[in-house]
């Protein structure tokens, strides 16, 4: 590692070290902002140069095992304590980092740093802070106490990984099989197992897709199935799981809204090879209740627990 690059990172470990800091992008070299829970704020003492962001960007997709150049100049890594040990000093467990190199893609360098810490909260703990009252609580411990399938919904920074990690620290004692295109969501307490999409070398060779990490993950003798993102296939496998006595299982859907749910995941299950009516039947067997999260600029919150009306 270059000097410049050390006090690129070195510079970056300090915004790390704020037991606030959720999430740091970068716009370019010059261009950085923080969010400590209440929202993007610029945070100008990150500025560097181009060829610095681009080192560091290359940097730390390289500690994450993949790989960043002007031939495959966007990735998602997971950075964890094995790669970067100077962050279990800092209380965080793994980064979930996004790059676009300056290429043709993008004119600047793109980072996204997205910070997972150590300490796994609980629904007590989120209650506490207000990320959902006391009625909302009582309806996660019942969908968690009667292993109902749920879809935890929301924005990008809502906290739907943060609200799935507490849930499934409260009941611990499941075989929890957990499949992710990044590793975000482990370690969690108790018997939870992970597997991570591998990415194909620079020969375009050796991928394994989130749909056949899926596939593998029901022949592991799971008690729940969890799919950190569904965006793809992987939804037939999901709901398969759903339906054959995996009780419990659940994942995690981008949409901005409770109501665009069910669109989103039919639209999914669509490219995945259903009918409209194979999958309304098999999610409507499958999905017992959807968490919508909303992310204001006042905190996370959860905006709705409900049911799909069929």
């Amino acid at each position: 590692m270059s000097p410049l690059i050390g006090v690129a990172l070195n510079a970056l470990l300090s915004v790390l070290a704020n037991p606030q800091t959720t999430d740091i992008l970068a716009n370019g070299p010059t261009e950085w902002w923080v969010d400590t829970g209440a929202g993007l704020v610029s945070e100008p003492n990150l500025g560097t140069s181009a060829e610095v962001l681009s080192e560091l960007a290359v940097f730390l997709v390289e500690l994450g095992e993949r790989h960043l150049d002007q031939a495959s100049p966007i990735c998602d890594v997971a950075i964890s304590t094995k790669e970067l040990p100077v962050l279990e000093s800092l209380g965080i467990n793994r980064l979930r980092v996004h790059a676009v190199l300056e290429s043709a893609i993008s004119p600047l360098t793109l980072l996204s740093i997205r910070v997972h810490r150590a300490q796994v909260l609980r629904l007590a703990d989120l209650h506490a802070s207000g990320m959902l009252n006391d009625l909302q609580l009582g309806q996660l411990r019942t969908v968690l106490a009667e292993r109902q399938n749920f879809i935890i919904s929301g924005a990008s920074g809502s906290g739907k990984t943060t609200l799935l990690r507490a849930m499934l620290a409260e009941s611990s004692q499941l075989r929890t099989v957990v499949v992710e295109d990044t590793a975000e969501l482990l370690p969690v307490e108790g018997h939870v197992v992970g597997l991570q999409v591998r990415q194909a070398n620079t020969d375009g060779q050796g991928y394994i897709s989130l749909e056949t990490l899926a596939q593998q993950a029901l022949r592991m003798r799971p008690d729940r199935l969890i799919v950190g993102e569904v965006r793809g296939p992987e939804i037939a496998v999901l709901l398969r799981a759903m339906n054959t006595g995996h009780l419990g299982s659940a994942a995690t859907l981008h949409a901005n809204q409770a109501s665009a749910v069910f669109g989103r995941m039919r639209a999914l299950a669509m490219e995945a090879g259903f009918t409209d009516r194979s999958f309304e039947s098999a999610a409507a067997l499958a999905v017992q209740k959807v968490i919508h999260l909303s992310g204001t600029g006042s905190g996370r919150r959860v905006e709705w627990v409900g049911s799909f009306q069929w």
